[in-house]
């Protein structure tokens, strides 16, 4: 009887370590955005090239060490959308939902993730009499109602309207590319060898809307090749042969890759050797730097809403460095605790509401983890 009880015991002990094992994040959900250290220092690192250029192009700097600072600006972005591409494929599959449920879950919270400062950037600007021009922002006359309707729905490439604020100009390109990102998710015969025959696709009709201005609804198909592969690191197996620390110092050396040879296929090229590179690096377990990158990370799109705001306030108004940093560290921070958190807790309230996934009393909670997937 003893060693019959002691037998299931060592069987019960080895299910509860199997179980253990299979319920724990492995490393190839890190790699997937699963608060993975290094999407948070690709993500930052991204934002900081943005801030670097408009900072640089503020004081009439264009070019820095031989290099364009709005290639740099320009590369971040493109940082932006494989990063973006890749959260967002994570964090779909992490719903476990398929279907018409997953695609109401999607565009409910992008929507609240994205819109609400947006929104509020864009009504900032009108109302301080602020717009883009080439070195910030600066004052002049409130804009027609179409290019305002535009900007608040993020449509201004469609409507071939300036945007208000710089920064204003990437976020349609990725809320069209939202449109067909589900499908790409629940394509079941996904592939790496077929996303990269499309990467080639996509890059080969970028081409047109560039040359016939009738096409310039289509300036999506500029990008795909920068959101591909996103998904093509999402789709490959974690396989890291390459030490961590060198992880940062690669994102930086392709982005001067492309500050020398700047332009649309470039850029293409270059975010296809990210993709294809995420999968194969450790990843990072320095403290001080998964620290820093976690912060940047979780602020990173008010820091690239609002440091047009910063610059033309503390620099161009008040001239003063002190003021500058102190409204780069705090207003972030005070937007996304105010706004952008409460939005993404909305968000995923509504979300989960459309696809009857929770029970109503498990809506009052919503967990830190899940805010953490909403981070691009």
């Amino acid at each position: 009887m003893g060693g019959a009880i002691l037998t299931m015991r060592r069987r019960k002990s080895k299910m509860c370590f199997h179980l253990e094992i299979f319920i724990m994040p492995s490393s190839r959900d890190a790699a997937r955005g699963n608060d993975s250290a290094n999407l948070d220092v690709l993500r930052s690192i991204a934002v900081l090239m943005v801030l670097f250029d408009h900072l640089c192009r503020h004081f009439h700097h264009d070019r820095v060490l031989g290099l364009g600072v709005v290639d740099w600006g320009t590369f971040g972005v493109l940082l932006f959308f494989v990063h973006t591409s890749l959260v967002l494929m994570s964090s779909m599959q992490r719903s476990s939902l398929r279907g018409i449920d997953l695609v109401k879950n999607f565009y409910i919270r992008r929507f609240f993730r994205i819109y609400p400062l947006s929104i509020l950037a864009v009504l900032t600007a009108v109302g301080l009499h602020l717009h883009a021009a080439g070195r910030g922002l600066a004052f002049g006359p409130r804009p027609q109602a179409l290019e305002f309707i535009s900007n608040l729905f993020l449509i201004q490439n469609l409507t071939y309207s300036d945007s208000i604020i710089g920064p204003l100009w990437s976020l349609p390109i990725e809320v069209q590319m939202y449109l067909i990102l589900p499908a790409f998710f629940l394509w079941r015969k996904r592939s790496v060898w077929a996303l990269i025959m499309l990467w080639a696709i996509f890059g080969f009709l970028g081409h047109w809307p560039q040359v016939i201005p009738a096409l310039g609804w289509f300036t999506l198909l500029l990008y795909v090749p920068n959101f591909l592969p996103g998904i093509m690191a999402f789709t490959l197996r974690r396989r890291p042969v390459f030490p961590s620390w060198l992880w940062g110092f690669f994102v930086l050396l392709l982005g001067v890759a492309y500050c020398l040879l700047p332009g649309r296929r470039m850029g293409g090229f270059l975010c296809l050797l990210l993709g294809l590179a995420i999968p194969l690096f450790r990843e990072i377990q320095f403290s001080p730097l998964k620290v820093s990158g976690k912060w940047i990370a979780t602020y990173s799109y008010g820091i690239y809403l609002a440091h047009s705001f910063c610059i033309w306030c503390g620099l161009t108004v008040f001239h003063s460095w002190v003021l500058f940093w102190i409204l780069m560290t705090t207003t972030p921070v005070l937007l996304y605790h105010g706004l952008e958190q409460p939005a993404i807790r909305l968000g995923i309230r509504l979300a989960n509401r459309a696809s009857a996934q929770v029970a109503p009393k498990q809506l009052a909670a919503v967990p830190q983890t899940s805010l953490e997937t909403e981070l691009s």
